[in-house]
């Protein structure tokens, strides 16, 4: 009796030690989800590891940009504000300033879009990123910007506002299917360009051609 007992013991062990195994194994697996945020202004914000975030323009910014010719970055250590003009792109004779999705201190440039700058056409949420910035008090200033749910509901108004804006005017926005059209700076007048960096990049005029 004792020995089927002692059987017994072995397998129920062995079982239990399995089950827990594959638990474990399911948890390692589990893909880690990264949250993105946006800024009103078009740059995202991502959160690293060592609690440090990396800033970049969304897709739809370099999209209606064009392709990127030049990255003009704040020095090393700068300060930017959240809301603030931060850094510039530049496409043929257009710039648009950005401004910052959060407050901190510039504690890396990417080096690879200073030498590339149009990887921020290719990978504007990968490689294209800009800056590596030390931020101060991220955790309320988050609520200022939009992730999830709430920014693709945002990025679709914005597309109508787009639409909006081109209404009546010889400016063509969108190829066949729908694609937003990769040069449509070149397509706007001095003037159209003017308000549209103004409505949607949300700076001063006189930030523009500064």
């Amino acid at each position: 009796m004792s020995i089927i007992l002692a059987v017994t013991a072995a397998i129920i062990a062995l079982l239990i030690g399995r089950f827990r195994y594959a638990g474990h194994s399911k948890k390692v697996e589990r893909p880690v989800l990264v949250r993105r945020y946006i800024h009103p202004g078009h740059a995202w914000v991502r959160e690293t590891e060592d609690g440090d975030v990396l800033v970049g323009i969304d897709e739809f910014a370099q999209a209606l940009i064009g392709t990127i010719d030049s990255v003009e970055l704040p020095r090393l250590l700068k300060k930017v504000e959240q809301g603030s003009v931060a850094w510039r792109l530049r496409h043929g004779l257009r710039t648009v300033p950005i401004v910052a999705p959060v407050s901190g201190r510039v504690i890396e440039k990417n080096e690879m879009v200073l030498n590339n700058p149009s990887l921020v056409n290719r990978a504007p949420y990968g490689d294209g990123w800009l800056l590596r910035i030390k931020p101060r008090r991220l955790p309320s200033q988050l609520r200022n910007l939009l992730t999830g749910k709430s920014a693709q509901q945002w990025t679709d108004a914005v597309r109508s506002q787009l639409i909006a804006f081109f209404s009546g005017t010889p400016a063509l926005m969108y190829q066949d299917g729908g694609v937003l059209l990769t040069d449509l700076s070149d397509r706007c007048s001095d003037e159209e360009w003017e308000r549209l960096v103004r409505e949607f990049f949300l700076v001063e005029k006189s930030t523009i051609n500064s």
